[in-house]
């Protein structure tokens, strides 16, 4: 709008109060040439303040990452935006990217900035790997005479959750009563997460067990054969319990209302079919018992490969809520058919399970193990795209392989919960 403003020759007769009116119209027409003003706490204007959060991140193992977020804020405090830079005081113990995602790469800790122009603000970062899992690298299965020391050394590995060696961490080793030493009984790890002993075997004849173990009651169990070893039956019973933990102390991120496990389905079987692993695409059985917990697929497929592969099928009832447990009362293996599949759905999700795959219930002796406890950690089948507990069916095309979805979200690094394989007869 323009305001034109005429004098007569007159004007200075004019009332004081009507030039004072003109005085005021004149300034209201030169403001608005100018156009029009941002509000006072507009973004527009500038930012004031930047805020990162979380404040400080602790990663236990290498490659696990976390997310950081920076708050812009005007002066008035209402959110402003703007482009962040994000960079790491020592790139050698953890990366981050443009957009705030940090990945750990070494032990230590450093100092995580977030910038805008002449504002910044930090967060602590520690890469602290903890153990996670103990691997036996060599010395396992061996065969001596009872009191004898074994040839050669037990060496195991000491990884954290994502694989990676740990280096410093003690690892005790402790033979079972009866079943001898080990020397020395503590020992920590190297650069390439290893540690050994000599094991010492007792007097008994038969199957002997030294433990490995280090801090956080990860352990692995390490067996031998003293003298000779009895003819195992040809046939064993066992009980399974799911105990599952799953729960929102466990996997804290969007737990779902009514939390809860499909009925179990599985089979015993040999080393020459597998009805899923990890890495390969889901047959139609898994797809269904994944994304709906129907079993009847599922179980043609296994039925399918009774006899020439298969021996029976595996049946459980599901869970109506976690944490829980429920109990298979009996499966019958055999020397021929010594291995085991179980899966199970966790509900409400897209296409979500735990299970395992060709568990063999006959140790490296060719004995029936009395107990096997087996840890449940999440897979996706990779036939649905969901990434929720409750996202809307999504058929992936094409299917994607089965993968592990430990430690990712909404999934913490937590268990799921066990399967426990118990010899009751046979």
């Amino acid at each position: 709008m323009n305001y034109v403003i005429r004098a007569s020759a007159g004007s200075r007769g004019l009332p004081r109060l009507m030039r004072s009116v003109l005085v005021v119209v004149a300034a209201l027409a030169a403001c608005d040439d100018l156009g029009p003003q941002p509000p006072p706490g507009s973004p527009a204007r500038r930012a004031a303040a930047l805020a990162i959060s979380p404040g400080s991140a602790t990663l236990s193992s290498l490659g696990e990452t976390a997310t950081f977020n920076a708050t812009l804020t005007d002066p008035s405090g209402a959110a402003f935006s703007g482009t962040v830079g994000w960079s790491s005081s020592d790139p050698a113990v953890f990366t981050v990217t443009p957009t705030g995602v940090v990945s750990a790469v070494a032990n230590g800790s450093g100092t995580l900035t977030a910038s805008h122009e002449a504002l910044s603000a930090t967060a602590q970062v520690v890469v602290a790997q903890a153990p996670a899992a103990v691997v036996v690298v060599s010395g396992g299965g061996q065969e001596g005479m009872a009191g004898s020391t074994l040839a050669e050394a037990v060496v195991v590995r000491v990884d954290d959750a994502g694989g990676s060696p740990v280096a410093g961490a003690t690892v005790t080793f402790s033979a079972a009563t009866g079943h001898g030493s080990a020397d020395p009984a503590t020992a920590a790890t190297d650069a390439a997460g290893l540690a050994g002993t000599t094991w010492t075997l007792g007097n008994a004849a038969g199957t002997q067990t030294l433990t490995a173990s280090v801090a956080g009651g990860v352990s692995t169990d390490i067996r031998a054969a003293a003298g000779e070893l009895p003819t195992p039956p040809d046939s064993a019973v066992y009980s399974v319990t799911f105990n599952a933990t799953w729960s929102v102390a466990t996997h804290p991120r969007d737990f779902p209302r009514g939390a809860h496990f499909s009925p179990l389905i599985g089979a015993v079987h040999d080393d020459g079919v597998r009805f899923w692993a990890s890495g390969e695409t889901a047959t139609p059985g898994i797809e269904s018992m994944a994304e709906t917990g129907g079993t009847s697929t599922l179980r043609t497929e296994i039925r399918a490969r009774i006899p020439a592969n298969a021996l029976s099928v595996i049946s459980g009832p599901g869970l109506g809520t976690s944490p829980a447990r429920t109990t298979i009362s009996r499966v019958v293996v055999r020397v021929d058919y010594p291995l085991v599949t179980l899966v199970t759905m966790i509900a409400p999700s897209p296409d979500w399970f735990v299970g395992v795959s060709g568990l063999s219930l006959m140790d490296e002796f060719g004995q029936w193990v009395e107990e096997i406890k087996f840890t449940l950690y999440p897979y996706d089948s990779g036939t649905d795209d969901g990434t929720s507990y409750t996202s809307a069916n999504a058929d992936s095309s094409p299917r994607q392989p089965i993968r592990s979805l430990r430690g990712e979200a909404p999934f913490s690094d937590a268990p799921i919960g066990t399967f426990t394989f118990t010899r009751i007869g046979g």
